[in-house]
């Protein structure tokens, strides 16, 4: 009997998902994960390295130098592809501002070693407590970049295999109000319906994207992608000095829009942006430059 080539290719795909499932079952039995009390303290530790470092890097620096905090939280460990944005996003901010100092927060699927903090809804509050204490004795600059699987008004939180309590609009708005007004906020959210958070998440001396709108799925989360379509395409040839925020928006929705009709992915995810006007219409050179000391 001659088999049908289309329930052939069908069977192999099904097969290809039990295998990868089956291997992430695995890897999630072993890997780390705060719920084992000696990972959590070493998780703990590692996060008080950091903002011990950004102090100390402070300290050796002029008094008027421009302090800028880039944070990343990769929050889904069953895909790498978000670690490496929130390190291309690190690497790009500080061919802007070499002084930026990084507070980096991941779940990466771990067998062996906890490289970097839990990304965690308790270890965001932790620095968002610390980096409002800053922004209040210094002026100071903060980027955002949030890499993760979504649903609407849910930012999801999977470390070694295992879903966690999720991050949301409400805990965020609030850690976003405690900065000083005068902190200037670049929020980047890279998930499926990140699109939910952004009307909530606007304001003064805000700029907000997502990767998708409200009700859309976005692309590029593959554990084989080099980074999502999003930061992809956001932090291509155009993220320059020269570029203002809209010039970078459109490009990158371009970017985006184009991948998804090669490999014919629908609806379009619709990358959204919330500001004020004249802050779009900024260069990227003013934007991440020093801000103006206000009281």
């Amino acid at each position: 009997m001659t088999e049908h080539p289309k329930w052939t290719e069908r069977l192999l795909h099904m097969c290809r998902i039990l295998a990868w499932g089956l291997l992430l079952s695995s890897l999630g039995a072993c890997a780390l994960s705060p719920k084992k009390e000696q990972t959590q303290q070493l998780s703990d530790a590692l996060l008080q390295a950091q903002l011990q470092q950004v102090q100390a890097q402070w300290k050796q620096e002029a008094a008027d130098t421009h302090k800028h905090v880039f944070l990343g939280s990769a929050q889904h460990s069953q895909s790498l592809v978000f670690q490496r944005d929130i390190l291309l996003m690190q690497q790009s901010l500080q061919a802007f501002q070499a002084s930026t100092v990084s507070i980096l927060l991941s779940n990466q699927l771990e067998t062996q070693q906890l490289r970097y903090p839990f990304a965690t809804v308790p270890n965001l509050d932790r620095v968002f407590k610390q980096l409002s204490a800053w922004s209040h004795a210094h002026p100071m600059q903060l980027t955002i970049l949030i890499s993760t699987h979504g649903l609407p008004d849910v930012l999801s939180v999977n470390i070694a295999n295992q879903y966690f309590p999720p991050l949301r609009t409400a805990p965020l708005k609030a850690w976003l109000d405690q900065l000083h007004p005068r902190t200037r906020v670049t929020l980047l959210l890279s998930a499926c319906y990140s699109g939910s958070f952004v009307d909530a998440l606007q304001g003064p001396n805000r700029m907000v994207l997502s990767a998708s709108a409200a009700d859309r799925n976005s692309f590029g989360c593959r554990y084989n992608e080099k980074n999502t379509w999003f930061i992809g395409q956001l932090l291509g040839p155009h993220f320059a000095p020269q570029s203002t925020w809209d010039d970078v928006f459109t490009a990158m929705r371009t970017g985006v829009e184009q991948q998804e009709l090669a490999e014919r992915m629908s609806p379009p995810s619709n990358p959204q942006i919330r500001s004020a006007e004249n802050l779009r219409k900024m260069r990227l050179a003013e934007w991440f430059g020093k801000p103006i000391s206000q009281p």
